[in-house]
């Protein structure tokens, strides 16, 4: 597999007040996902409502990191540094365990023909900056 340490600096996540908790959580190796307080629901990407029921100020919650993939793809082509040398790769759509969150990752390590709808994964976290993480996602 190719090396994903490097982040070239316009891949550096910028954070704002709403996500800002999500960046700083996969920098210390927590998956922080919004829980709403009305419904129960649990909701990535950062949202100041909830995407489900419309109640306001989900509250942010640690996520236990593990999930279903939901849906996948396999990307074969890309031209752009550095993605031109980590082809092909893995980026699956993954309900996660919490009720109602779904997310996108990046599956580095894992063989492309090894992919599969339903596989069980849990989160892995790489550096982005001092301030920021990435969140990727493994077989489980």
């Amino acid at each position: 597999m190719s090396d994903w340490s490097e982040t070239p600096s316009w891949m550096v996540p910028r954070p704002t007040p709403e996500d800002g908790e999500f960046w700083a959580g996969a920098r210390r190796g927590e998956l922080r996902i919004q829980r709403c307080g009305a419904c129960g629901l649990h909701q990535h990407y950062a949202r100041l409502l909830c995407s489900h029921c419309g109640a306001e100020g989900p509250e942010w919650v640690t996520a236990s990191g593990l999930g279903t993939v939901y849906s996948f793809t396999v990307v074969r082509q890309n031209g752009i540094p550095p993605f031109r040398d980590r082809v092909p790769f893995v980026v699956a759509s993954v309900d996660l365990d919490e009720t109602g969150a779904r997310m996108l990752g990046v599956m580095p390590d894992l063989d492309p023909a090894e992919a599969r709808i339903g596989m069980r994964v849990r989160a892995v976290f790489r550096p982005a900056s001092e301030e920021a993480g990435f969140v990727d996602f493994a077989s489980a």
